[in-house]
């Protein structure tokens, strides 16, 4: 009996949840055999198509304008990574804004307290 693993991965809304899908797919891969296709090691055409199809599956519709130009899951995989994944510039970015909009009514006090170390 074939297990359908993909009705276990959330779909791919964008930045908000990238890291959580992107985990749930990997492993995916990694339990069909299908992990050396996002790794750009696999040579057999019809287990590219597979992969690149199941990939495709688990995104938002809104999203495939992105990646239907796209011919691997490798390039679905990296192009999805380099717009959604949350590094280098863009999540310090995320980390200034949340730090600046920190506000004292959401909090009991903006000083920093230091406890003398007994």
């Amino acid at each position: 009996m074939a297990v359908n693993y993909l009705t276990s991965v959330p779909r791919l809304l964008g930045r908000e949840n990238y890291d959580e899908w992107a985990f749930a797919v990997e492993n995916v891969f990694v339990l069909e055999g299908l992990n050396k296709c996002i790794e750009g090691t696999e040579t057999d055409t019809t287990t590219l198509a597979k992969a690149k199809a199941k990939l495709v599956l688990t995104i938002d519709p809104s999203l495939f304008p992105h990646v239907k130009d796209l011919t691997t899951a490798q390039e679905v995989w990296t192009s999805l990574k380099r717009l959604y994944d949350d590094s280098g510039f863009m999540r310090k970015i995320g980390l200034l804004r949340t730090l600046i909009s920190a506000r004292l009514e959401n909090h009991d006090s903006m000083e920093v307290v230091h406890k003398p170390d007994c």
